[in-house]
């Protein structure tokens, strides 16, 4: 195996999930040369890693003209393996396309993707997205009779470098005496947010009970509106706020200074996890068995409600599934989990 082609072009915790099986691929082949597709928004975080050869980037707002110059650029490089990550139709016939034949995929099939993928296994629900993902990776080892780690060996999955923490240090004022408490207030479906207010509750209690806490919020110009909210609520507590300031390659490393994260189930709590930090996330509208973080520090909650989970694409208007995760029980979980490395 000489060339592999990734398609994965979005988004953030999605695409990091997809990085075990970049290594583990390249456990496999150590010659492998690598290649992955990606949108140009998220195209930051591919920045962070070292075992991706070659990044290709999709402008997903793009005409005609530069799709088809696309996917003559990829034919060009005639992959020995198009796999396609995200299965959705733009993906599995973009892969199609370039590889002109059915291409490799995950079990999760969707959006009438069947004429151009062959999936490497069967549906399982009861799978994590990383676990689902390297299921491509044990069906080349099988191939090739060879044994391949489990997933979480790869950990972490993210690279910081010198350059990036020098960084980080003079933007957080880095006291190392201090312990740094990531928290991201929003997410992509307005559905998996934590209510502000409660943000703002437990972040008083934990400032009370422990000393030497810096709340640093992170986050993107989106998450601006909601991260105010709970700032504007906070009395005499040690905060930064990073949202909508930093790339996704300095968020990575702004990440990897945390003590513990707090997060809504998105992008940075994934980051956190695959940077194998210490990471809580609040669960409701999205399924833990297939989102929860993927490392042995971290843990989440999640109270389930005759609608949940009910996914990202819903219309739901009244998220009583993360209402119900009130503060103090939040707090409590903190102070059972995470009490030893908060002290």
């Amino acid at each position: 195996m000489k060339k592999i082609l990734i398609i994965k072009p979005s988004g953030l915790g999605d695409i990091v999930h997809s990085f075990p099986v970049a290594l583990g691929l390249k456990y496999l082949y150590p010659k492998l040369e690598l290649h992955w597709l990606v949108f140009s928004k998220f195209s930051g975080i591919l920045e962070t890693v070292d075992f991706v050869d070659k990044v290709i980037y999709w402008n997903r707002d793009s005409g005609i003209k530069e799709y088809v110059n696309l996917i003559k650029q990829l034919r060009s490089e005639n992959y020995d393996v198009v796999i396609d990550l995200q299965v959705l139709f733009r993906t599995a016939f973009l892969g199609y396309l370039i590889h002109k034949k059915r291409i490799i995929s995950t079990s999760y099939v969707r959006e009438l993707t069947n004429f151009f993928v062959k999936p490497v296994a069967k549906f399982d629900p009861d799978l994590h997205a990383v676990e689902r993902n390297y299921q491509i990776v044990e069906f080349f080892a099988k191939k090739e009779k060879k044994e391949v780690p489990p997933a979480k060996k790869f950990l972490p999955w993210i690279k910081i470098y010198d350059k990036q923490k020098e960084f980080v240090k003079k933007i957080l004022n880095y006291d190392g005496n201090k312990k740094y408490i990531i928290c991201s207030v929003g997410s992509r479906g307005k559905h998996k947010i934590w209510p502000t207010e409660y943000f703002s509750e437990l972040i008083t209690m934990l400032s009370k009970h422990y000393t030497n806490l810096v709340f640093v919020f992170v986050g993107s110009k989106e998450d601006e509106d909601k991260t105010n909210d709970v700032i504007k609520c906070l009395c005499k507590i040690d905060y930064i706020n990073l949202v909508g300031q930093t790339s996704l390659k300095e968020l990575c490393a702004v990440v990897s200074f945390s003590t513990l994260t707090i997060s809504n189930d998105n992008g940075v709590a994934h980051v956190s996890a695959a940077l194998d930090k210490p990471t809580l996330i609040l669960f409701g509208p999205s399924n833990p068995k297939w989102f929860y973080p993927y490392n042995e520090k971290s843990t989440y909650i999640y109270k389930p409600t005759k609608c949940s989970p009910c996914g990202i694409k819903t219309l739901c208007k009244n998220n009583i599934c993360m209402k119900q995760v009130i503060p103090l029980e939040v707090f409590k979980h903190i102070k059972e989990k995470f009490d030893k490395i908060l002290q």
